[in-house]
């Protein structure tokens, strides 16, 4: 596991590394299951979504 989402609720999920990487390099990230959180991208970062109890969490672009 590379990275562990945990909301406030307790609900948790773990991003794992694919072993795919793009042109510069950087490993793609998959969700372990899908259907405890979803995220979109957006123009100033992504926001993050708890689907258990429907918490919003924002990291902003740098």
């Amino acid at each position: 596991m590379v990275l562990t989402f945990e909301c406030v609720c307790g609900n948790q999920t773990g991003l794992f590394a694919t072993g795919d990487r793009d042109e510069q390099g950087r490993e793609y990230l998959e969700a372990e299951d899908d259907d405890r959180i979803s995220w979109v991208m957006g123009e100033t970062g992504m926001l993050f979504k708890c689907s258990f109890c429907g918490h919003t969490y924002r990291l902003e672009k740098q």
